[in-house]
């Protein structure tokens, strides 16, 4: 009897999997499945007799019956597809035509989000089966399957409501012919306002799993990202339908995912000496423009830290903060993530296109760490962007508009670069707008005994063990080590310290890695490593008889940059091994060696 139907219910099945995001199954009374979506799609037409105990339950007691844990419930005892069920919850209810019960229609979840979001709306899914039941039950004519199908449409997005999607249906000729509220405010109307002129179309990008689409209302233009369906059915009113979320929220969540969940802002950036307190005090001040920003300071100093700062007390801390580090993406393709690219743009693009961090980031903030490694090529488009804020996706000749706030940042000295033809004279000035500087650890000792206790805390909690006390000496002696990795070298010196420190003893020096401890020990608390045998860095003499230092000729920094790499590489070795060591020990990215190897003619 259900398979006379057939058409409306899988019309009304993919309308509800396609907003829930939940898969739905149609049976009738001899165990055949008529309708499905997801995973039981293409079981459509088949027997599921060996594997129906909980619809022969359902079918017998024509109660609506909710498993919230399916296989261990006494009704899947005896199935005997039992062990290969994927179900975390299933919710079935009777389809009743008069008084005969002529099948059943079942929503199932197969993920842990899913059943939870069920469990959490539990009313309100239990009254929306029935009513789907019943309207499928229903002898249909014209008028009542209109009726019918407005009804459902409502509850159904009032549910969508609740998990914060927009839904839009269009029908056959393209108007739009129904919204829920959540679209109707992302689209500016009025709850009672007539869907006219609302036109979308698919766009040739993509994000994540999500299509793009560009709506348009009364001239404006809206960026939306979800999943469009077309329903199959024969009324003409129900033709496509529109799950999406705005581009602005999506990114936003992933910025927030991104910041694995660590709190961002001044309270992150500790110390109590006169240069962290200015530094704070120019972060709160530069907050409330939209500037551009430019963070430098050596490797480790918490560049990032300050640019997270800026965003989160900026007005524009509920928007994106998108962040890419330049010298850690090959040049040939940095430009596809900075810019994005249309679909086919290049060999090994995706069909779909993609979104690059400028977009992404829009009307938020884009931090762009070592910019000093952005290629020359890149720098011109970068300037570029800067100065009129709009640009073109790799493949398009379509100029999008930014709304955004670039923070760069860099431990390399642009001025250098730009002396030896590396880095453009007209960027550095559009980033320096604003510049700040994150001081060395070395230059703060008063904030060593701060970190000290934060991060002896922090790992004893992570490890489960007694909160380590620091004395007088033993902070002294963190004092006397210049720290050249700066607070990323401390922080790991103290969960390494955490980890080998008995329960109940006193930190000291001996606990500390190597390197450090090893340069106390030698009475040189900067640390430096002699080992090409003339007694100094770089092949260089030491002092004088009578300390002073003679005269020596006076080596172009780009040549003591590829000694210092040469040395490096004979010291660890040419290997992926040595070339991380490589890099840790001069305080740059695997990338930025990689393309300084190749800049000197050292990968020979």
């Amino acid at each position: 009897m259900l398979a006379q139907i057939k058409d409306a219910l899988t019309r009304h099945a993919q309308v509800i999997a396609t907003v829930t995001g939940i898969d739905v199954e149609i049976v009738d009374v001899g165990f055949i499945r008529i309708a499905g979506t997801g995973h039981y799609a293409q079981g459509v037409g088949k027997s599921i007799i060996e594997e129906g105990e909980v619809y022969r339950h359902v079918l017998r007691t024509r109660q609506t019956t909710l498993l919230e844990n399916p296989r261990e419930h006494p009704l899947c005892r005896r199935c005997r597809k039992r062990e290969q069920c994927r179900e975390t919850l299933s919710l079935c209810t009777p389809i009743v035509d008069g008084e005969d019960v002529v099948g059943v229609i079942g929503l199932v979840c197969f993920t842990q989000a899913e059943r939870e979001r069920v469990l959490q709306n539990r009313d309100t899914y239990l009254d929306f089966v029935a009513q789907m039941a019943e309207a499928i039950g229903q002898k249909l004519s014209e008028h009542r399957r209109m009726t019918k199908a407005s009804e459902f449409l409502d509850l159904m997005l009032q549910i969508v409501d609740a998990d914060n999607r927009g839904v839009i249906v269009f029908n056959a000729k393209g108007g739009a012919s129904y919204a829920n509220a959540l679209a109707r405010r992302e689209l500016g109307l009025a709850i009672d306002a007539p869907l006219t002129g609302i036109e979308v179309r698919r766009t040739r990008d993509g994000l994540s799993d999500l299509d793009a689409f560009e709506l348009t209302l009364e001239g404006r233009r809206l960026s939306l990202v979800g999943h469009m369906a077309n329903l199959g059915g024969r009324d003409p009113h129900f033709a496509r339908v529109l799950a999406f979320e705005s581009l602005p929220k999506v990114t936003q969540r992933m910025s927030s995912l991104a910041g694995t969940g660590k709190t961002f802002g001044l309270d992150a950036i500790m110390g109590r000496s006169p240069r962290i307190k200015r530094l704070k005090d120019q972060i709160s001040h530069v907050a409330q423009s939209t500037s551009t920003v430019l963070i430098t300071g050596e490797s480790g100093t918490g560049k990032e830290l300050v640019a997270r700062a800026i965003h989160q007390l900026s007005p524009r801390q509920a928007k994106p903060f998108i962040a890419i580090n330049c010298g850690a993406i090959p040049d040939t393709l940095l430009e596809s993530e900075l810019f994005g690219y249309t679909g086919g743009a290049f060999t090994g693009a995706s069909s779909k296109g993609r979104m690059g961090k400028f977009e992404l980031a829009n009307t938020g903030v884009l931090f762009l760490d070592e910019i000093g490694a952005l290629p020359l090529y890149l720098q011109v488009k970068m300037l570029r962007v800067l100065q009129e804020r709009t640009f073109t996706r790799l493949g398009s000749n379509r100029l999008l508009e930014l709304d955004i706030r670039v923070i760069a940042a860099t431990n390399e000295d642009l001025p250098t670069l730009i002396s030896q033809g590396r880095f453009r004279e007209d960027l550095f000035y559009r980033l320096n707008v604003v510049p700040l500087e994150t001081p060395p650890l070395r230059d703060r000792p008063e904030d060593i005994e701060v970190l000290a206790r934060h991060f002896l805390a922090r790992y004893a909690a992570l490890f489960n063990k007694p909160v380590p006390e620091p004395d007088a000496g033993f902070l002294a002696s963190l004092k006397a080590y210049s720290w050249p990795g700066n607070v990323r070298e401390f922080e790991n010196a103290m969960e390494f310290l955490v980890n080998m420190l008995t329960p109940g003893a006193a930190p000291h020096e001996g606990l500390l890695p190597p390197k450090p401890r090893q340069a106390l020990a030698s009475g040189s608390g900067a640390g430096l490593d002699r080992t090409d045998g003339s007694g100094g860095p770089g092949g260089l003499e030491s002092s004088g008889p009578e300390g002073t230092q003679p005269h020596l000729p006076l080596l172009p920094l780009a040549e003591l940059e590829r000694r210092a790499i040469q040395t490096g590489l004979a010291r660890f070795g040419n290997g992926l091994k040595g070339k991380r060591a490589t890099a840790e020990a001069l305080g740059i990215s695997l990338a930025t060696l990689y393309r300084k190897v190749k800049e000197f003619g050292l990968d020979g």
